[in-house]
């Protein structure tokens, strides 16, 4: 019972303003596209489905392009936003443009020549794909979910596109569907997603060119009173094939997180979080007609990483990290050779702040001379500029 009074309390010291955007999860270190595994954010929707009954009657907007990035960046975000609702006993929502890579695969792959490196592992073995074929879009995801003393939740999210000039040669057409669940149940959650369908046929010169992907994901965290231990696991893989009867390109890729987090509540308006996980992924490229090609990649890390958050004012809410490797960062990269390294310096530092007016919130980055974090580096780094103070921005009601 002492625990669940420690944490319900650190969740209600987390006012409205902090469960916010993908711009918050960047800014505090976090996978912006599922949430974090340790921070309450609604974005952590997209990861376990179940948050669907603690994240509820408000609206959000994602600024950005309409424009399919495959995948988004943080100069480049893509357009997106929806709104959640309780019903009684129940909750629901509707999302619209999340280009989520649980669901869209290994979206470069499929839209350029890419190999490895598209999958976000190193490399550049093979081609996996024609700049023709038809992109991700037009995503929606729905949302159903409930609390019966312990919270569950369902996520399907689709997304179909098309263009037929009436030539068969040049018609090209994509889909996809996947689903999430979750619960939530005391102190532990439990996850899982996976890629129902993500097929892409024609790439606007061949017909029978195509392009299939898969992928699933699964993961639980527990809290003991201010910390938190949790695990994910992630499968995305993809086959590309030229024309018919051509051998196919293949790629895989897996990843394992193991952590470890702590919050501190230094006061009911500010926090402190620190964090330390073992993180590992491999990813393997294999060419139909090319075995000399082959790779293979392995990245090994430790991560550890402190985010902090406090409220300046009322309507102001600053917040940053520092994340980087700790003592573990290696690279095997297996062609016809072995190759293995220590990477170079990996340290990933971020801000961004809360404009709150009531239940209204605007989020953003703390901009650059760029106007978005993550340029070249020494292009953008350590530049604020009054002109360009906001970036990622994203407006939520909250009602």
């Amino acid at each position: 019972m002492k625990k669940q009074i420690i944490v319900a309390t650190g969740l209600a010291v987390l006012s409205t303003s902090a469960w916010a955007t993908k711009s918050r999860m960047e800014a505090l270190g976090q996978d912006s596209e599922r949430g974090s595994l340790y921070i309450q954010d609604s974005r952590n929707l997209f990861r376990n489905a179940a948050h669907v009954n603690t994240f509820k009657n408000y609206v959000v907007t994602e600024w950005g392009t309409a424009a399919a990035n495959n995948p988004e960046s943080a100069s480049t975000p893509t357009a997106e936003g929806g709104f959640f609702r309780e019903m009684g006993a129940f909750s629901y929502g509707v999302y619209l443009g999340n280009e989520n890579d649980a669901e869209s695969g290994i979206r470069n792959q499929r839209d350029a020549a890419g190999g490895a490196s598209a999958g976000g592992y190193g490399g550049s073995a093979i081609a996996m794909g024609a700049a023709g074929f038809q992109d991700y879009d037009n995503p929606i995801d729905l949302f159903f979910g409930g609390d019966m003393g312990i919270q569950w939740g369902a996520r399907i999210s689709y997304a179909k596109g098309e263009v037929d000039t009436g030539t068969a040669a040049t018609k090209t057409e994509h889909s996809a569907m996947g689903l999430g669940l979750g619960i939530v149940m005391g102190d532990l959650d439990v996850y899982g997603s996976m890629k129902l369908k993500d097929e892409s046929k024609g790439d606007g010169a061949t017909a029978d060119a195509k392009y299939e992907a898969g992928g699933m994901q699964l993961g639980l965290g527990y809290n003991l009173g201010d910390l938190r231990v949790y695990a994910d696991y992630a499968k995305q893989d993809a086959e590309y094939t030229s024309a018919a009867g051509a051998a196919k390109n293949e790629t895989d890729q897996t990843s394992m997180i193991f952590g470890v987090a702590k919050t501190h509540e230094v006061s009911s308006s500010s926090r402190v979080w620190y964090s330390l996980s073992y993180n590992n992924t491999k990813g393997e490229d294999k060419d139909g007609t090319t075995a000399t090609n082959n790779q293979e990649q392995t990245n090994t890390r430790l991560l550890l990483g402190v985010g902090m958050e406090a409220e300046a004012n009322s309507w102001l809410t600053l917040r940053g990290s520092v994340t980087g490797p700790f003592m573990i960062n290696e690279t095997e990269t297996k062609t016809t050779t072995t190759n293995k390294q220590t990477n170079a310096n990996q340290v990933d530092v971020n801000a961004g702040a809360t404009l709150s007016f009531g239940k209204l919130k605007i989020d953003g980055s703390i901009g650059t001379s760029a106007g978005a974090r993550g340029g070249a580096l020494g292009t953008d780094s350590g530049v604020l500029t009054t002109d360009n103070l906001l970036s990622r921005v994203a407006v939520h009601y909250w009602f």
